[in-house]
């Protein structure tokens, strides 16, 4: 995935902070708080170490019937 890094776009956001328009957060490439998947594949990992299946089968029925469980967007 490309990172919005090229130097018209810095100056651009650069400029806009001086402006006091917006403010930059410097936050690492690729943080798990940007990816909302990540708190899944953390919670689903929680449950199978909670119930620790007694197969590969068992965890997989295990984890779509979880992954089945995850409400989805409204609409």
């Amino acid at each position: 995935m490309a990172q919005h890094t090229s130097r018209q776009c810095k100056g651009y956001l650069t400029k806009k902070e001086s402006d006091g328009v917006l403010h930059q957060m410097t936050w690492p490439p690729q943080s798990p708080d940007l990816n909302p998947i990540e708190m899944v594949w953390d919670e689903l990992d929680h449950r199978v170490n909670e119930k620790q299946p007694s197969s590969a089968q068992h965890m997989g029925e295990l984890l779509q019937d979880w992954w089945r469980s995850i409400p989805g967007e409204a609409g």
